[in-house]
This record gives structure tokens, C-alpha cells and sequence, in this order.
């Protein structure tokens, strides 16, 4: 009887991250809105180069993923739904599979506080690029 409300707590969760309908595989393989690139500032451009030093293998070039990752440029990373510390977290200590079928993404160790905003900067571009947000959804921090 006492794990009832453990299982109520992590079934409340699952709903709330989206996990009790299907997979979302749909999103790794949609097709992202066509929209002229911006010009990057510079912690965007600081950004552009951890990312293509750290995370491209994975997640592809400018973010638009692998077969080892997913793309980020995707409503799924939304601000709103992955804040900036969801990619603090996912350097520092990795994530489990969830949103996608390329298995658990392992922490990337030597990456400074510094280049993770760097890399957020970098990504929140491309996503506001791509229409994921609109600047009056979310304000980059950089």
C-alpha cells in the first residue's frame, strides 16, 4: 500500500513530460520550419564552436541531429519545456533515454560552466532561427 503513492507520483510525472502516449520519435524525424539563418552574436558564435567541439558528434550540425543523437532544433527543446538548466543538467550529469530512441546521453566531461551558456546561446539561436519560440515566448540570456 505505501508504493501507491509513489506509483501515483510517477504516473502523475510520466503524464506531465508527455511519456504515457507514444514515443516521440515523430519529432526526431519531422521535418524543421525553412527560415534564413540570423547572424550569430558573439556568445552565439562562442557557442557554435564548444557545440561543434562537444555535442555535434551527437547531436549534428547546427543541432539537427544523428543517428547517435537527437536534433535539438525540435518543440520538444522548447524553452518552456527544456529550460536552460535541462542543458546545464545534461552536461553535468547526462539524461536518461526519454524523448528519443538513441539510447542515454553520457555527461561531456570538461565543459565549463561558461561554455554550457555558450552552447545554450548557440542553440536558443538556431531555435529561434527555426521558429521553435518567438522572442516575446523567451529571451535568450545572451
Amino acid at each position: 500500500m505505501a508504493s501507491l503513492p509513489l506509483f501515483f507520483v510517477l504516473f502523475v510525472a510520466l503524464i506531465a513530460c508527455g511519456e504515457s502516449r507514444a514515443p516521440h520519435q515523430a519529432h526526431d524525424t519531422a521535418p524543421q520550419p525553412a527560415a534564413a539563418p540570423a547572424e550569430l552574436n558573439a556568445a552565439a558564435s562562442e557557442g557554435e564552436t564548444v557545440f561543434n567541439a562537444h555535442c555535434a558528434q551527437c547531436h549534428g550540425p547546427e543541432a539537427t541531429g544523428t543517428n547517435l543523437g537527437p536534433t535539438l532544433i525540435d518543440r520538444i527543446y522548447h524553452p518552456g519545456h527544456h529550460g536552460d538548466a535541462a542543458f546545464h543538467l545534461a552536461v553535468l550529469r547526462g539524461v536518461r533515454q526519454h524523448h528519443w530512441q538513441f539510447g542515454n546521453m553520457l555527461p561531456v566531461p570538461g565543459v565549463s560552466e561558461t561554455q554550457v551558456n555558450q552552447i545554450i546561446c548557440y542553440v536558443r539561436h538556431l531555435q529561434l532561427t527555426a521558429g521553435i519560440f518567438t522572442p516575446t515566448e523567451y529571451q535568450p540570456t545572451c
